[in-house]
């Protein structure tokens, strides 16, 4: 399993430079820079900003602007249009998330190629991964699903939220479960699938409501001086 490298201070920095990202001081140097305010009493707007000023004042700004502006001074900065602030966000999620870019169309809807989803019941848990693939199915390595689960409403408990997003055979499964017994193991891999598809295509949350129900019970551990966590020994009068 491939773990994402965290960017660095600097690289972020970076990053947020090239979207247009500026910083508070920065911002302030320029308002202190910018020219005089309007005189105008009517709500601040962007087109009111230079609307009083003089003749002399816009031949002066003019002249400024005719001047070339100097390769490393410390207030040079550029707004950029809002496509290419959108470019440069998709190369941003290009270096956070890489997988997030990778998408297939499918059913009228776009899929990620690769998601991820967790999931606990009582006290097992399961971590799977869902590729774009045939429909196979593995489990801890190269365990079969038969192997795993003899029983069919543990398969089944498997393999619902696929039928129910209607993408069965889209995505290859790969599972990785341990603790508790086969039904705590199909029941968290039922969670962990549907939080899988929800994370591959959102529009499915509707759809995959009930099996996205998370139960929380707990198994009671055994109380000392009992058989059991609730079952207790016949009482004995003499």
């Amino acid at each position: 399993m491939n773990i994402k490298r965290v960017l660095s201070l600097d690289e972020a920095l970076y990053l947020a430079k090239e979207a247009g990202i500026t910083t508070k001081a920065e911002i302030q140097k320029l308002i202190i820079y910018s020219p005089s305010f309007s005189n105008d009493k009517s709500p601040f707007l962007i087109s009111n900003f230079f609307k009083n000023r003089s003749t002399q004042d816009s031949s002066e700004v003019e002249s400024e602007d005719l001047k070339p502006e100097p390769e490393n001074s410390e207030f040079n900065m550029k707004i950029e249009p809002e496509s290419e602030i959108s470019n440069f966000d998709k190369i941003i999620a290009s270096k956070l998330d890489p997988n997030s870019l990778n998408l297939f169309w499918y059913n009228n809807n776009w899929w990620r190629v690769y998601s991820e989803g967790f999931g606990t019941c009582m006290r097992s848990t399961s971590h799977v991964i869902l590729n774009r693939g045939s429909g196979i199915v593995k489990i801890n390595g190269e365990e079969d699903l038969y192997k795993r689960w003899p029983l069919f409403y543990n398969r089944m408990d498997v393999l619902e939220p696929f039928y129910i997003s209607g993408c069965a055979g889209v995505y290859d499964l790969f599972i990785k479960t341990k603790g508790g017994g086969t039904t705590g193991q199909s029941r968290a891999t039922r969670l962990a699938v549907a939080r899988a598809l929800v994370n591959s295509n959102p529009s499915l949350h509707y759809y995959l409501k009930d099996s996205l129900y998370e139960d929380l019970r707990q198994k009671m551990p055994k109380m000392p001086g009992r058989i059991g966590a609730r079952a207790q020994r016949k009482w004995v009068k003499r």
